[in-house]
């Protein structure tokens, strides 16, 4: 007899009850989990049932809108006589449960289906020759397998608009569409913007938003990738290509630091289409519109082919040999006097041999790879307090959680995926959420707001004292497990003052709302989620350190702390030491170098002659544009590695055209320590080469060989001298990626700290 496997490829909303019971499936007999919907207990036992409208993750997969999964069903009586239903029955609706009986390959189910099939295809159009749903398409398989070889239907089809914009970046096809309501479920139970609606009713429903404006969602790409037939399409890829004509390559996105894995598209070198890939630990199955959309820049025509020198106002392309001799001589001249700045969007091979050729070649420590506002040191505040960089929980671990405060983040924006997974705690596992920032959301819907308990908007600058008021409230109303150590009694005291009243008049948020979110805060486990606010706060560690009071006073772990990074590879970038104090793996520098701050500084004053910059566009992203401007106006040569002549580019002295993600292999380190592979989807152009290969053939010139010939060389030798990469290469890494975690007994448990509020 068969039995359920704990291991799901496509794990259900719901999970299964653990009590197994017996059923019986086209004369195999198994034990699956009480309550487990037929269709699933079927895919266990290798047997197919087709479906339009089911879907695993949406809460309302069983949704038996199509009736494609009818099955016939009887039931087993405890004295062994047999009843069958008088009817088949949906099998996405069907709960398993003792005695079962199903046949899904009677007669009767075979006419069902044929039935089904043709009532579809009285008024589907005939588009399969040009329908990018063509090749790959659910209702051109199920009628194959499954439906009438001829129709009887004779007269005129319905005729509706055939390319009908539904937003930036997706058309509606409504002669296609079958009704299934995957996308309006998905609008509603995942992304939970719940824009997408049926429309009227019988053969004149349609798909629409209520108001029939834009559909506007950062998630809308994902109905595409759900709808089973060509009704909802990419506006990008539409037309592009036919299925069978591309080659897929895995990958990770690079558009935030969530690390989705994906699938890219690619025909004739050109990439046209991103896909979501399957990660349970990460994005599931569900990526974000800049994910999927925001790929042009890679086969864009205005991609740099050759190293390009300025002259003047002029731009001349040169040989990469003229390139190194003119790189290579600059360098010479600058001695000690350069600047590394850049690496968050390179991979973690690129980043390595970067800091090395700083390093061991020039002997400079004058390397960032941060270009946000936060540039202290670098073990501060989150390591060298707690023990751990960005973040201590794993993103799927948030769905766990029974509170989740999100502080400072506009996290939807910063972190879409994460957002979703917090979403997910709080619809399905009846998770508590507090939202708290500075200033209200901004941009198309969801928000955390949306759905949060409570949503405390403080004014800029006092997020200390919220904080405080918080602990205030929880120590006040005896809230909090009891603690005589020294630690939290000192603590207690010195938020003693932070009253509701006092704590109101400081932020802006109100007394009642202060202590409604304290009374939620004690709910465990709890996990903390800070965004950018606090990064860019003028006293980061001492709110990080207030968080990590919150976390510690409720009994929670500060492994439960998370300030995500924001850019992809920022992670793997201060991973491989492109950091002015330390070095590869957090080793600690006996002479720090100068951050990316203190290097925009002194190229202003005309005292560093040279800058290399790497793939980090500052004159349209660093928040002081002008000292930008002035660092790269009086650095006597700066070097760019670029796909475009990006702003910053285009102040450069030399330009390098550097390969984009999909035209190299290597590794990616995501916020949750999470280290993933990218492989080159297409051959590069001759002329343009991969960072690390860059920095390789500069160190040859310069008499220093670098003995890598592909990523994977590099990967082993970072294996090798990063002690938190030792047990990270292709064979652990599989396609699913691997989280490094922290040498055992480095984590501590620290004791809150009273933390003062500075007045901005």
């Amino acid at each position: 007899m068969a039995e359920y496997r704990l291991t799901q490829t496509e794990p259900s909303l719901n999970p299964p009850s653990q009590e197994l019971v017996n059923i019986t499936i086209n004369g195999i007999e198994l034990k699956v989990p009480k309550g487990e919907n037929i269709i699933e207990s079927a895919r266990r036992a290798g047997i197919d049932i087709p479906y339009f409208c089911y879907h695993p993750r949406l809460s309302k997969g069983q949704a038996a809108n199509c009736r494609m999964c009818l099955v016939e069903v009887a039931t087993k009586a405890p004295d062994g006589s047999v009843r069958k239903m008088p009817k088949p029955q949906t099998s996405c609706t069907l709960p398993a449960s003792e005695g079962l009986i199903v046949e899904t390959e009677t007669e009767q189910v075979a006419k069902d289906r044929r039935g089904i099939l043709e009532f579809l295809l009285i008024n589907h159009p005939l588009d399969c020759p040009i329908c990018d749903r063509g090749g790959e398409c659910p209702l051109q398989n199920n009628t194959l397998f499954y439906g009438p070889a001829t129709t009887r239907y004779i007269e005129e089809k319905r005729h509706y608009p055939k390319a009908y914009p539904l937003s930036d970046y997706v058309v509606f096809d409504r002669e296609r569409c079958i009704h299934c309501a995957r996308c309006t479920r998905f609008t509603e139970d995942i992304s939970g913007d719940a824009q997408l609606n049926f429309l009227k009713r019988g053969a004149d429903m349609e798909v629409a938003t209520f108001a029939q404006t834009k559909f506007h969602s950062r998630f809308s790409g994902n109905v595409i990738e759900l709808c089973p037939v060509g009704a909802l399409l990419s506006r990008t890829y539409r037309f592009k290509a036919r299925p069978w004509d591309l080659f897929t390559t895995p990958s990770i996105c690079t558009k935030c630091a969530n690390g989705c894995n994906v699938k890219l598209d690619y025909r004739m070198s050109t990439l046209v289409r991103v896909n979501a890939r399957l990660n349970e630990e990460v994005n599931e199955e569900w990526t974000c519109d800049k994910g999927k959309f925001g790929h042009d820049y890679v086969s864009s025509e205005s991609r740099l082919k050759t190293p390009l020198v300025r002259h003047g106002t002029e731009w001349r392309p040169i040989s990469w040999a003229d390139a190194y001799q003119l790189l290579t001589m600059h360098m010479k001249m600058a001695g000690k006097s350069i600047g590394g700045i850049g690496g968050a969007r390179c991979t973690n091979e690129d980043n390595f041999l970067f800091q090395k050729l700083f390093r061991e070649v020039l002997g400079v420590n004058n390397l960032d790879s941060r270009t946000g506002r936060w540039q202290g040191p670098t073990n501060a505040p989150l390591y060298d307090r707690y023990g751990f960089h960005s973040m201590g929980n794993a993103i799927a671990e948030l769905e766990q959680m029974k509170t989740i405060f999100v502080f400072g983040s506009e996290l939807v924006d910063e972190q879409p995926i994460i957002y979703l997974r917090v979403r997910k705690a709080w619809r399905y596992k009846g998770a508590t959420v507090l939202n708290a920032n500075s200033a209200p959301p901004t941009g198309d819907p969801p928000h955390v707001r949306d759905f949060a308990k409570v949503d405390l908007l403080y004014k800029p600058g006092t997020e200390i004292a919220l904080l405080n008021g918080l602990l205030h409230v929880l120590f006040e109303e005896n809230l909090l497990p009891v603690h005589e150590e020294k630690p939290f009694v000192a603590l207690q005291k010195s938020v003693a003052r932070w009253t509701p009243e006092r704590t109101a008049k400081e932020t802006g948020v109100s007394e009642e709302a202060i202590r409604k979110a304290a009374h939620l805060l004690i709910g465990k486990p709890m996990a903390i989620i800070a965004g950018r606010t606090v990064m860019e706060h003028p006293f980061y560690a001492d709110v990080v350190a207030a968080l990590g009071n919150l976390l510690l006073v409720t009994d929670n772990p500060v492994t439960n702390l998370n300030v995500p990074v924001l850019e992809c590879n920022a992670q793997g970038a201060m991973d491989m030491g492109v950091l002015p104090d330390v070095g590869p793996g957090y080793r600690p520098l006996e002479n720090p170098g100068l951050n990316t701050h203190q290097m925009l500084e002194a190229a202003a004053r005309g005292q560093l002659h040279m800058l290399w910059i790497v793939g980090a566009d500052l004159m349209a992203k660093y928040h002081d544009a002008d000292l930008v401007q002035k660092a790269l106006a009086n650095c006597p040569f700066v070097v760019v590695n670029e796909l475009t002549l990006t702003q910053t580019a285009l102040q450069a002295h030399l330009v390098l055209p550097a390969a984009s993600f999909a035209e190299k292999d290597g590794t990616f380190t995501s916020c949750e320590r999470r280290v993933q592979r990218i492989h080159r989807a297409f051959e590069l152009a001759p002329t343009i080469k991969p960072d690390w290969l860059i920095f390789a053939e500069t160190a040859d010139i310069l008499g220093h060989p670098m003995p890598y010939v592909s990523a994977r060389d590099i990967l082993r030798a970072i294996a090798a001298e990063v002690p938190l990469y030792c047990d990270i290469n292709p064979q652990t890494l599989g396609e699913g990626g691997r989280r490094w975690e922290y040498p055992a007994g480095q984590r501590t448990a620290p004791a809150p700290i009273p933390v003062d509020y500075h007045a901005s």
